[in-house]
């Protein structure tokens, strides 16, 4: 008897470890830990709660914009115009943004429908219209960045410092910024396990099946990108709070971070696999590797070259092991 519940154990941890390690979040929480080990070697005081609760505030605007990029790329596509997008948006709130509660909620209500606006127009562009999403995407960017500059020639603008202090403040134990970011992986979650989630996820997966068994894909395609600019907003949105700042060159590196920190986070390139807490590990991912520079002491001149090298290191170990536990 004994040995017979042994081995029926002994069957269900053989059944359990291939599923562990074919999850998608599985190689992210092991980046995530060794990243984060070896940021506390190179930053005494990384535990220090202070230092916590600076590099949530650092982190979250990437967190956001990688979780709508995550949602875009499940779809099947990516967003190359993400990135002066963000710039676009904080170039809106806060060159309009004054200390009137009327004109903030305005500003803020301008700045999600100009972002909804920009993923409908990308939506169209690939939905609709047919175009590859690189394309698409990398033309729309430079829309993005010309109606940034033609808002913000110069960088300069304001922003609330008591609006900037919500989002800084804590509410318990919790900072404002990671409640949103806990509450959009909530109402993702929500949307997950509704027809238009699930919808998402199968036109990522295959386009054609999905348009045999009756989805809309063009309309599919259109929400995706919609609801992802959502988040991007957002992202915009604390990065303005941070920095209380107009910039139109605030978002550049957001383009591509987020696409790696999706990657990292387990989400396919070819779509329909992942999950957005993936890409918020991924983006937690390479903040740290940035910590990790800087508090090396690696040279300013060589930093960006460091950066490239291990994010290329980080994605390909994401590639090998999708290709051996998919």
């Amino acid at each position: 008897m004994i040995n017979g519940q042994a081995l029926q154990n002994g069957t269900q941890l053989q059944r359990i470890g291939p599923k562990i390690m074919a999850s998608p979040l599985t190689l992210p929480l092991a980046l995530f830990v060794v990243v984060l080990a070896v940021n506390a070697v190179f930053q005494d005081n990384m535990f220090n709660p202070r230092v916590l609760r600076t590099n949530i505030l650092t982190f979250t605007p990437l967190m956001l914009v990688a979780m709508g990029q995550a949602i875009i790329m499940i779809s099947g596509n990516l967003d190359l115009s993400v990135g002066w997008g963000v710039s676009a948006i904080n170039c809106i709130i806060a060159t309009y943004m004054t200390d009137d509660p009327l004109t903030i909620a305005l500003v803020l209500i301008i700045a999600l429908a100009a972002s909804i606006c920009m993923g409908l127009v990308n939506g169209i562009l690939i939905g609709y219209f047919k175009l590859p999403f690189l394309i698409a995407t990398f033309a729309s960017s430079y829309v993005w960045l010309g109606l940034a500059m033609k808002i913000t020639p110069i960088p300069g603008g304001y922003f609330p410092r008591f609006f900037a202090k919500f989002f800084k403040a804590y509410i318990g134990p919790f900072n404002t910024m990671l409640l949103i970011v806990v509450l959009c992986v909530v109402v993702w979650g929500i949307i997950r396990r509704y027809r238009l989630g699930r919808y998402i996820y199968a036109v990522g997966s295959d386009s054609e099946a999905a348009f045999n068994n009756g989805i809309n894909v063009k309309k599919i395609t259109l929400l995706a990108f919609a609801l992802g600019w959502i988040f991007v907003f957002l992202g915009a949105l604390m990065i303005t709070a941070q920095t209380r700042n107009a910039d139109s060159q605030i978002g550049t590196p957001f383009a591509l971070n987020s696409i790696a920190a999706a990657v990292v986070g387990g989400i396919a390139l070819g779509g329909g696999r992942g999950s957005i807490i993936g890409a918020i590990l991924g983006a937690v991912v390479l903040s740290l590797i940035m910590n990790i520079i800087y508090f090396a002491g690696i040279p300013g001149s060589w930093q960006v070259f460091v950066k490239g090298m291990i994010i290329i290191v980080a994605l390909g170990a994401t590639v090998i092991y999708k290709k051996k536990y998919d």
